[in-house]
This record gives C-alpha cells, structure tokens and sequence, in this order.
C-alpha cells in the first residue's frame, strides 16, 4: 500500500490546519506503537491492490477510514510506503473537517472511536 503523505511533500501555506498535522503524527506516533509502521499523515491520497484491499474487510464509512485502511494493513502485514505528495489549498469551498470547529470534532471523535475499536480487536 502506498500513502502520499502531505507532510513529506510541499505544503502550501495555509493547505493544512495545525491540528490536521498534528493528528498525523499524532496517529503516527501510535501507529508506530501499535504495529512499527511509520506514518506521518492520515491523508486521502492512497494506492493499493484490489486484493488487498478486499482482505482489509473496511468497514468504517466516515472520517475514520483512512486510520482504519493504514491499522488494518498493518496488521495484515502489508508493506507500507509513504511518498511524498505536495499540498495546495482549496481552490474553492470549505472544508467539512478541517474548516470549522465542528467538524474537526466531529472526526476528531470518529477516529479515536476506529482507533480504539480496531486496536481492541483480538489479532
């Protein structure tokens, strides 16, 4: 599976709020704790063969797949790479997490919650 981490690459200014890169290494951190997989961002920009994604059996349909996608490779023993990706921001809109005080608690919560359920399964 292969991760284009928005961290790595070059960041426009004002693309990424602080507590977006913050729970990227944050989620990193325990990620690394976990499993010894290294991440530095939980992004959207993702490769990864149909099989092997058909083995993963995702079942989180909000904010929190992409934790869900990067834990259940871990434990599947999937290689993870993460390459670097350059970040802009939006041409237009507002963002539904990032964007208001509401919906980064909003996924905030559903991703501790996938964090939780998915590393208090038995292996």
């Amino acid at each position: 599976m292969v991760i284009g981490s928005r961290v790595r690459g070059q960041r426009q200014a004002g693309s990424m709020s602080w507590h977006q890169v913050f729970a990227g290494y944050m989620v990193g951190f325990l990620l690394r704790l976990l499993y010894g997989v290294r991440s530095t961002d939980m992004g959207p920009f993702r490769a990864i063969r149909r099989d092997a994604l058909e083995r993963l059996n995702l079942r989180e349909e909000t904010y929190g797949w992409p934790l869900e996608m990067q834990m259940r490779a871990a434990r599947a023993g999937l290689r993870i790479l993460e390459v670097p990706v350059d970040y802009r921001r939006r041409a237009g809109g507002q963002s539904k997490i990032a964007g208001t005080v509401r919906g980064s608690v909003m996924a905030a919560t559903r991703i501790l919650l996938t964090l939780a359920r998915i590393a208090m399964e038995p292996r």
